[in-house]
């Protein structure tokens, strides 16, 4: 009897036990199933040969994969500045990410884009427009370029501006666009320049293009008018001074020091006066007898690395306690300084702040530089900025070409004469 109810009381045991075992198996079989969704569009990086790294949109919908280079960029982190701009480009790049997800489901239910074709008004979205550029885009240049289109634009519109809507934008009215440019003024009464009018209009063709990315209007009106109704970039002469003149300027006094040394110091790096300005002390170091210089630039956001000559670095002043390398008066203070000694030094030429960078440029092609490496010092986005700097060094050869032939002249008319 005893043996009986022991035998029932162990099946009991081992039924319950394997009543325990069969619900934590479950609980594990069910943790197993539970599987995290994958997001369609990811962000990912590619990186460059400049050290910077281009953001882009992976997109796996439907079996197939695409990407999206979004046009931001991190940039080595070596300040504070660097390490906000990257901050605000990988915000900037969930936004646009969240934005395609958004389109991707509407697409997906059916949704039709057509009632925002039919009612976004230019005005709203040029507003929208500027306000992603200074998120979006790295130099402030461009976002004065994308104002001042935008006040010239109303100007040509006029009463049309605040009812004309995005899908009424033609090609005749790009046309009207370009015409006015050509005519339209400055604050000043001047005409506006060739070159204002390539920027301003190339702005206008940005917005119009992200405008069709953005399925706004189904294209750019403007790819649809001839190449030569488009304003080109035009070549304009670049003032610089050649290695002699350089070195007038620096014999010569100046009644600011500070500026004299960082002219000069612009002619053995090509800095900008922005540059100037924002140049720390932590953005130079020294390893050997070897001075490098490292930053970012401060117009078009591009991180520059590069070894500063002898000559930069007798430029330099005594280190100071604020981190600042150049302590600078006002621009316009800054241009009379340098005007005023460029004339104490026997050089009629129209010199500015800026020629230093020109000179620095036309120097190095002089010195054998190839383009390539003269765009990657001075921080040009694109080649073909550079290329001015070309006509320049073609302009010198052909003058030194005509100083030969006059000087073979002269001396056969001597000899005629003999």
């Amino acid at each position: 009897m005893i043996i009986a109810r022991s035998f029932v009381l162990c099946c009991s045991f081992v039924t319950r036990m394997m009543g325990v075992f069969s619900y934590l198996c479950g609980k594990k079989v069910m943790k197993k199933k539970k599987t995290k969704v994958k997001e369609p569009i990811r962000i990912r990086l590619k990186m460059l040969a400049d050290g910077s790294q281009s953001i882009y949109l992976d997109k796996y919908v439907k079996g197939r994969r695409s990407y999206e280079f979004l046009r931001l960029y991190l940039v080595p982190e070596i300040d504070e500045e660097s390490r906000r701009l990257n901050e605000n480009a990988l915000k900037t790049a969930n936004i646009i990410k969240a934005r395609r997800i958004i389109e991707q489901m509407n697409d997906q239910a059916g949704v039709s884009n057509d009632e925002k074709k039919q009612t976004t008004l230019l005005k709203d979205y040029i507003v929208q427009y500027r306000k992603d550029c200074q998120k979006i885009h790295r130099g402030n240049s461009y976002v004065t370029n994308c104002n001042s289109m935008q006040n010239h634009l109303w100007g040509y519109l006029g009463d049309r501006a605040s009812k004309l809507r995005m899908k009424d934008i033609s090609v005749e009215l790009c046309r009207g666009f370009v015409d006015y440019l050509r005519q339209a003024t400055t604050s000043t009464g001047r005409c506006l320049s060739p070159v204002s009018v390539h920027h301003y209009f190339s702005a206008f063709r940005s917005l119009l293009a992200t405008a069709a990315a953005d399925e706004v209007i189904p294209s750019n009106p403007i790819e649809k008018m001839r190449r030569n109704e488009i304003p080109g970039r035009p070549v304009v002469f670049c003032e610089y001074l050649d290695a002699g003149e350089v070195a007038m300027m620096a014999i010569t006094a100046c009644r600011n020091e500070m500026v004299k040394r960082a002219f000069l110091f612009s002619c053995f790096t090509g800095l900008r006066i922005s540059d100037i300005r924002a140049l720390q002390w932590e953005n130079i170091s020294k390893s050997g007898d070897t001075w490098r210089l490292s930053m970012v630039m401060k117009k078009t956001q591009e991180s520059i690395v590069c070894k500063l000559s002898d000559e930069a670095v007798a430029c330099l002043p005594a280190k100071t306690d604020n981190g600042r390398v150049f302590q600078m008066p006002t621009t316009s203070s800054v241009e009379r300084t340098i005007a005023k000694w460029a004339l104490t030094a026997g050089i009629r030429k129209h010199v500015t702040f800026h020629t230093a960078r020109h000179s620095y440029a036309t120097m190095a092609l002089t010195a054998g530089a190839d383009l390539y490496t003269i765009s990657k010092l001075l921080g040009h986005r694109n080649i073909s900025t550079t290329t001015i700097y070309a006509t320049v060094i073609d302009a010198k050869r052909d003058a030194a070409t005509d100083s030969v032939g006059k000087l073979f002249q002269e001396h056969f008319s001597r000899r005629q004469n003999e």
